[in-house]
Order: C-alpha cells, then sequence, then structure tokens
C-alpha cells in the first residue's frame, strides 16, 4: 500500500483545522453535461445507391431522423429498438445529393442536433422511358372524359416502382387512379369527369430511378393535357335522340337511329363512350365479314365521329328516313348530314357519348370504355 507523503498529510491537516474553525461554505456541484455524438457511415461523395447506410449516436438516443434527396424524396428507414441507430430502407435516387437531418438527445437531457450530405453514384439509363401520352397533341383540347394512357418503351420491370414515379396534378381539384392494361402500358382514369377549362400535367420522374430488375430510369418525361369545354352527349336508343349538353347547357337535340340488332354486334352499346377520333370521310366496312359474304356491305359515309373500337360511330346517314323514330343501322348512331357535321366540328377526343336503352353492354375494354367500370372497380388495377 502506497502511503501518502509527509507533506501532503501537513497540508489535509492544515485545510481540517481551517475548515473545523470557519463556517462551511455552501455551493452546488454541476456535473460536466453528456453530449451525444452522432455518426454517419455513408460514403460522402459516391454511396452505392442500392446499399443502405446507417446514422448512429453515443452517449445519447435517436430522436427525429429526416432523410431527403435534392430530387424532393423522403428515404424510409427504421430505427432499432435501442434507438441508437437508424438505417435506411429501399433503393436511393442515384447521381443525387441526399441530405441528413437528425436530432440526438442523451439521459440529461442534452441535445445535438446534425445534418450532413452525401452524394450517390451516377447510374446510366436502361432504356426504359415514357414512348408515348395519348390524347395529347399541340393545340388540342380534349374531353372531360379523357384518359391519359402512357406506353412505355418496354414492359415495367417492376410495376408498383414504375406506378410510384408517376403524377398528375390539375388546375381544379380531381381524384384518380392508374391501372395497368399491360406490362408496358399503363392509364389513368379520374373518379368524377374532370371539370372543364383547366390544364392537367402529368409527370414520369424517373431519371436516376431504380425501376427493378437492374433497370434504371431515363430521362423525365412531361407532358400538359388542356380540357376543353364540358361536351356530353345522352343518346337515348328509346326515344331516338341524342342530346349534347356543353358546360351544362344543352345545346342541340339530334335525332338519331340507332343499331337494329338482327345481330348481336348490330345493336349500338349501352355504355360511356368517348370520342377517339374522328374523319371527314370515311368507309363503313361490315365488321368480320369480306365482300361476298352474306350481310357484307361497304358504305361511304361524312363527318364520322369514332366513340369506340369496334365500329361505332356518330355519322351522316342521309338514306336513314327513321332517324328520331327508329332503330336501323348496323350499330352506329346515324344523323342527318348537317347534324354529324355539327357534332364533328364540335367534337373533342375524350368527350363522352353516353348510350342507353340496349342490351348489349359495351365491354369496358372496347376502346375508351374505361367509364364503363365503377372507380372501385378501375382502382384494382392499381399496382399500388
Amino acid at each position: 500500500m502506497k502511503l501518502m507523503p509527509a507533506r501532503a498529510l501537513a497540508v489535509l491537516s492544515l485545510l481540517l483545522m481551517a475548515g473545523a474553525c470557519a463556517a462551511p461554505e455552501t455551493g452546488t456541484f454541476t456535473p460536466a453535461p453528456i453530449v451525444p455524438v452522432v455518426s454517419l457511415d455513408a460514403v460522402l461523395e459516391a454511396q452505392d445507391p442500392t446499399a443502405p447506410f446507417t446514422l448512429s449516436v453515443v452517449d445519447g438516443i435517436l430522436e427525429e431522423v429526416n432523410v431527403t434527396s435534392d430530387r424532393a424524396e423522403t428515404i424510409d428507414g427504421a430505427f432499432s429498438e435501442d434507438l441508437t441507430t437508424w438505417t435506411s430502407d429501399g433503393v436511393l435516387d442515384a447521381g443525387s445529393t441526399h441530405t441528413v437531418v437528425a436530432k440526438a438527445v442523451s439521459s440529461d437531457g442534452t441535445v445535438t442536433e446534425f445534418e450532413q450530405q452525401f452524394t450517390t453514384e451516377a447510374r446510366e439509363s436502361s432504356g426504359f422511358e415514357v414512348a408515348d401520352v395519348t390524347p395529347v397533341a399541340e393545340g388540342e383540347e380534349v374531353g372531360v372524359g379523357a384518359p391519359i394512357i402512357v406506353t412505355f418503351t418496354e414492359d415495367a420491370p417492376d410495376r408498383a416502382a414504375v406506378e410510384g414515379l408517376l403524377t398528375v396534378e390539375s388546375e381544379k381539384e380531381h381524384e384518380g387512379a392508374w391501372n395497368w392494361i399491360s406490362d408496358n402500358q399503363v392509364i389513368y382514369r379520374t373518379k368524377e369527369y374532370w371539370e372543364p377549362h383547366q390544364t392537367v400535367t402529368f409527370t414520369a420522374g424517373f431519371e436516376g430511378e431504380f425501376l427493378g430488375d437492374d433497370t434504371w430510369g431515363g430521362e423525365d418525361y412531361t407532358a400538359e393535357m388542356v380540357i376543353g369545354e364540358s361536351q356530353i352527349s345522352y343518346a337515348d336508343l328509346d326515344t331516338h335522340t341524342m342530346t349534347v349538353e356543353i358546360d351544362g347547357e344543352v345545346a342541340k337535340n339530334i335525332p338519331i337511329s340507332g343499331g337494329n340488332g338482327e345481330e348481336w354486334e348490330y345493336y349500338t352499346a349501352t355504355g360511356v363512350h368517348l370520342v377517339m377520333e374522328k374523319f371527314a370521310d370515311k368507309t363503313m366496312v361490315s365488321p368480320g365479314k369480306e365482300e361476298g359474304d352474306e350481310g357484307y356491305y361497304s358504305t361511304d359515309v361524312k363527318w364520322a365521329t369514332r366513340i369506340n373500337s369496334s365500329g361505332e360511330f356518330v355519322h351522316g346517314a342521309p338514306w336513314n328516313g327513321s332517324l328520331g323514330s327508329a332503330n336501323l343501322s348496323h350499330g352506329c348512331l346515324n344523323a342527318s348530314d348537317s347534324d354529324a357535321k355539327w357534332f364533328y366540328e364540335i367534337a373533342q377526343r375524350g368527350d363522352p357519348v353516353e348510350v342507353v336503352g340496349s342490351p348489349r353492354e359495351m365491354p369496358w375494354n372496347n376502346g375508351w370504355g374505361y367509364w364503363i367500370l365503377s372507380f372501385d372497380e378501375w382502382k384494382e388495377g392499381s399496382a399500388l
């Protein structure tokens, strides 16, 4: 046992004697604060976007962690049970700067605020991009029923990953959802018709994004779709009338003649059709028949506005003497040349034509028959 030196004992004795003679001093002992230390294990200049990173704290716990990329995306992650670490989840944006902001607190309440940035390695595009968006054309206004049909350059490796990067913004509030028709085509439809007179913006934010199966997105894509007037037509095959409303007001009542039903396909289909395209002159040919077959026909018509894929049009039929009184067509909505021309001239792609009075229901995938489905049925086609 090492003993205290004699000189030290003497000094200690004097201090004890002085303490015995003087009044006791009062005071408060303040321990040094416990400062949490936060660290990040990401590679600051070239983090692998497919590799997770971890935020750690010593002498404390993590209270908050927020990680965002310069593409305005928030990165998900999970805390450890003891709250001393947070680890990222999923694949990060490639070629992007990420900002990590965190707050840690120690047992004595001392807070450390942490902020650091790191950059992920870039990845070359694998060729997956938007090939087409319909109906979008320079200077075109579309109807309130218009879908947004997006076709990709190749099959989506992961539908959910791709769909999560698609956004649709409108000037007037709406609710909508995507429905996958195939691996390379997805369609957006609103719950209710679009509000008229507004611009809708579609964006595919693919740049630097992981899309599954070692596929990385190409450039971002943006398209604007202009919604014009609300032009909704109501065709009643029992009353042989088509009422056209423009922005809620009746613009015209058109005497029509619908499908005669002599064969099942000669019924005009019941359901919501959409205007798809139009022709000043069009030759109508009997579906599924060749020249010489019984029932074959080939007829030239004017002012033909297509409303589905299987051959239903609104068109001029000056030979039909039963406009407004009987259904004698092969499935089209016949009108006078003057009425058909009026309709042709105002028609916008995506204008709804709601048909009632026929026993034949139109399949939802006949042309742009997407409004045949309820919105809940439509949403079942989403990958999210």
